[in-house]
């Protein structure tokens, strides 16, 4: 799988084919602090059918997957591989010296299956810096990382 980074819309994504379908995973940066050297990255995923379906039935229509136990497979093997490529390009091998990824949501049963989802990889309940929305989230610093390889 390979993960693009999009330096314009400063953005890590990854695109997968499951079945007919094709599911879109990645983190854009929505926050980031001069003064501390720290960025705040937001998740997205998105499953559809056909490239034009995405945007223009993105409130009309919820698309689960046609086979939703391996859509969840590949997606939850998406979100390890875009975590690890934004770490290392950004925190480790970058000028950032903290990174904080999170995640937020439209209603609760979004909220409950991604912190059912998220919660074993270390995430955990926080706010956003600027909007002080509710999100799931988790921090990582420069020094956690110092003469390692990142392992997830």
């Amino acid at each position: 799988m390979e993960v693009i980074h999009d330096k314009e819309s400063d953005m890590y994504y990854a695109r997968e084919r499951v079945d007919n379908q094709t599911i879109e995973l990645g983190m854009d940066c929505e926050y980031f602090n001069d003064t501390r050297n720290s960025s705040w990255w937001n998740i997205y995923i998105t499953v559809f059918n056909k490239r034009k379906d995405m945007f223009s039935n993105m409130d009309k229509h919820t698309i689960t997957g046609l086979n939703p136990f391996k859509t969840f497979a590949k997606a939850r093997e998406m979100f390890k591989e875009v975590e690890k490529t934004l770490i290392e390009e950004e925190l480790i091998n970058g000028y950032e010296n903290e990174i904080t990824i999170f995640c937020t949501w439209v209603d609760n049963r979004r909220r409950n299956a991604y912190y059912r989802v998220l919660h074993p990889l270390g995430y955990d309940w926080g706010r956003t810096p600027r909007l002080k929305r509710k999100c799931i989230m988790k921090t990582y610093r420069k020094e956690d990382f110092k003469n390692e390889r990142i392992e997830m």
